[in-house]
């Protein structure tokens, strides 16, 4: 696997990188609906960019709404040889499980 997968609950660590960059690869009316802070919609735009910057160390997370599409995003952008590249188990659905078990915690 050339991306990494990780899970709700740890992302902590990786948000507080100052240099990590969040693509949400939902629709749009998804993402103007809720998102995760400091997220960007997924465009051509966003990744060409991306794809510009050559900062291949830069932490990347991808997040859709169930974890699946994410993967195949994670796959295809590791093999331009970006290293950091992070995909969130369970999507969007599992961040709001995560979230809302916090909120009741």
């Amino acid at each position: 696997m050339s991306y990494h997968d990780i899970h709700a609950a740890e992302l902590d660590t990786l948000l507080a990188e100052p240099e990590l960059l969040i693509l949400d690869i939902r629709d749009a009316a998804s993402f103007a609906q809720a998102h995760l802070d400091h997220a960007e919609p997924a465009s051509e735009a966003s990744i060409q960019r991306l794809f510009a910057s050559r900062q291949r160390q830069r932490p990347i997370l991808i997040y859709c709404y169930h974890g699946h599409s994410s993967r195949d995003m994670c796959d295809f952008i590791a093999g331009f040889g970006f290293q950091r590249v992070h995909n969130l188990v369970g999507g969007w659905q599992a961040w709001e499980q995560f979230a809302s078990e916090q909120a009741e915690g």
